[in-house]
């Protein structure tokens, strides 16, 4: 450090870490009859309204900016996106990637408190506000990281080729097992940090569904994120979804300005006319009115069951369907009741149909 020169005013240095501050104390005046009191303006300084003012300081989008913070930030971000990708792989356990969670979080809190981010005095709520906000970036990255291999995954199963008018969906009940137990993980390690540093009373998990942080609550509100007034396919977020189940989703369209014809009249050489009907609802990925569907899902004794359907909109209030009412697994065995239960669970609809009903609402119960 560079000498200290003698303080201006008869002031005194104070050393705070690596800063050094002016103590301007003996400069504070008190006056018997303060001027203007009527339009001083009450500073709330309770712990509660300084977390809540810290919070949103420590998310990934504020270190990121930061110059201080944003390179520990990317590699936390790096490290969590590869060790996310192991993870749904298999090659790597819950408890290592926690520990990418913890390291990462210890990490930037102390890049922060070294560059002076947000304060060089750093303030007793600031700790609890990083832990709660990076605990919750890490969720989110995870839970991204699976939305983004099951859409990967069900790439695979479009029928031709995909373009701007076309809509498929694809949910892999795997995924949704592999993040409740990475969460569980970094739940359990964010309580033990919480109970470590005597911050019980100030946070705990937040209310990621009540607040509509849908990319941060599971896996069922980040693969249909309603934030899009487009993803609207999964009714209740909270329902729990049978193991080795699968269901795939797409419809038709074409690009650009191809129209498609649904009939038409053939006049023959002998005068007479046929007429050709094309709107049978077998499934054609140029029409933007066929869809088609299938589940899937794996007994007791590890033999697959599919069933699979062909369906057409006519672009009406009532192309919103219950999935249930277009597929249902034959049967009564306890695999297959539990696969129908929660294919009553998602809904599917015609491209833009939130965009041109609005304000009707659906009959089933939504989350929002």
């Amino acid at each position: 450090m560079e000498q200290i020169q003698d303080a201006p005013r008869g002031g005194k240095w104070i050393e705070y870490g690596k800063f050094t501050f002016l103590d301007v104390s003996r400069e504070i005046k008190t006056v018997d009859t303060p001027p203007d009191v009527d339009e001083w303006v009450a500073v709330d300084m309770s712990p509660e309204h300084r977390l809540e003012s810290w919070r949103p300081l420590f998310t990934g989008a504020a270190l990121g900016r930061n110059p201080g913070t944003a390179a520990a930030w990317k590699e936390f971000e790096q490290q969590t996106k590869l060790a996310a990708g192991q993870f749904l792989d298999g090659t790597m356990d819950a408890d290592s990637l926690t520990e990418v969670f913890q390291q990462g979080y210890q990490h930037l809190t102390d890049v922060a408190k070294d560059t002076g981010y947000p304060s060089p005095l750093w303030d007793g709520m600031m700790g609890p506000a990083a832990l709660e906000s990076i605990y919750g970036e890490f969720r989110r990255m995870v839970l991204d990281a699976a939305v983004q291999r099951n859409n990967q995954e069900g790439r695979q199963y479009v029928t031709g080729e995909m373009n701007s008018q076309r809509t498929y969906k694809y949910y892999n009940s795997d995924c949704y097992f592999k993040t409740e137990e990475a969460i569980a993980s970094a739940t359990e390690r964010y309580n033990a940090l919480i109970q470590e540093a005597g911050w019980e009373d100030y946070i705990s998990v937040p209310d990621y569904k009540g607040k509509g942080l849908n990319l941060y609550y599971n896996f069922n509100t980040a693969f249909s994120n309603k934030f899009d007034v487009s993803e609207q396919y999964m009714i209740d977020p909270d329902q729990v979804p049978p193991r080795d189940f699968q269901w795939f989703y797409q419809t038709g369209g074409s690009e650009g300005n191809k129209g498609i014809v649904d009939s038409c009249i053939v006049t023959h050489l002998d005068g007479t006319k046929t007429f050709e009907d094309y709107s049978g609802p077998e499934f054609d990925p140029r029409h933007p009115g066929k869809a088609n569907m299938w589940a899937a899902y794996r007994d007791e004794n590890g033999v697959r069951h599919q069933v699979s359907v062909d369906f057409r909109y006519k672009f009406v209030e009532s192309d919103l369907r219950n999935v249930a009412a277009l597929l249902r697994f034959p049967g009564d065995s306890a695999a297959g009741q539990s696969a129908n239960r929660f294919l009553r669970n998602l809904q599917v609809y015609s491209s833009g149909h939130f965009s041109r009903f609005p304000t009707k609402k659906s009959g089933f119960q939504a989350y929002v």
